[in-house]
């Protein structure tokens, strides 16, 4: 007869699960998933790679430009500015994968994880045990550090990218006056008089340009790759504290009649 009570007390508190479990699926889910909820993550991501694919244009025209200057001299620095593209498509990929991970990490912590973690709490409320509650409260905890994982990675780069931005343009637009235009044919002598009235020889100018485009390489990499990997790392760290997990052989033994204490009979 107490079992029938305590069954029936706990029967509005499985209801209300339910109901969350809906709501996560229907409601939170969607919206975490649209990209207008993620408007200025997205903003700042698409400014980075507007960036990224200046300056790679910009290196790959300082390259041809150089490699038609007179002489030798310059050769190897050009194709030195040729090799940097290949890190600009480094920086690129980290940072469209996070422009895509910000409405798919949504979809995971909410249409998958937060549910799973409703039906764990109803089946600890059911067999009345602490560790089942407990590892639900963990999974929700996850799916929110999750959720909350990219856009908080992006704004720790935006506070290094701002900083540095001022720098970036300036490179630029050392870049641009020396860019290859099939228009111009003259670009090259004007260049090289350019060069002339600043009274600074043409391998210090470029060899200038190339250690401030290898510095921009650097900054960007801090903040589309090294930041984002951090920010995984003290994740994974969060999670190793919060489930307990450590370098031993750990297994999660839960019985169905833990679960569902009726399977009990059923056993017998």
């Amino acid at each position: 007869m107490n079992k029938r009570v305590d069954l029936i007390k706990k029967v509005p508190i499985i209801l209300a699960l339910i109901l969350i479990a809906l709501l996560s699926l229907t409601k939170l889910s969607p919206v975490t998933t649209d990209a207008d909820t993620h408007v200025h993550t997205i903003e700042i991501l698409d400014r980075e790679i507007e960036s990224v694919l200046k300056l790679s244009a910009g290196a790959t025209g300082v390259s041809a430009a150089i490699s038609l200057l007179p002489g030798d001299s310059c050769t190897p620095i050009a194709n030195q500015f040729a090799d940097l593209v290949k890190y600009f498509l480094v920086v690129l990929s980290a940072l469209y994968l996070e422009k895509y991970l910000v409405t798919v990490v949504g979809s995971i912590s909410f249409s998958f994880i937060v549910p799973v973690a409703c039906v764990i709490l109803a089946g600890g409320i059911l067999a009345d045990k602490q560790k089942i509650r407990e590892l639900s409260y963990k999974l929700c905890i996850a799916a929110v550090a999750l959720y909350c994982m990219i856009p908080l990675s992006v704004k720790a780069s935006e506070v290094v990218y701002t900083g540095y931005e001022s720098s970036l343009e300036s490179t630029l637009d050392s870049a641009d006056k020396i860019s290859v235009d099939d228009s111009d044919a003259g670009i090259v002598e004007k260049f090289t008089a350019w060069i002339e009235n600043a009274a600074i020889t043409i391998a210090d100018y470029v060899t200038d340009l190339l250690s401030r485009f290898i510095e921009a390489i650097a900054v960007m990499l801090v903040t589309s790759c090294l930041i984002p990997v951090l920010t995984v790392l003290l994740f994974a760290w969060g999670m190793k504290l919060l489930f307990g997990i450590n370098n031993h052989t750990d297994t999660v033994n839960i019985k169905l009649t833990d679960v569902l204490p009726f399977a009990k009979d059923k056993e017998d």
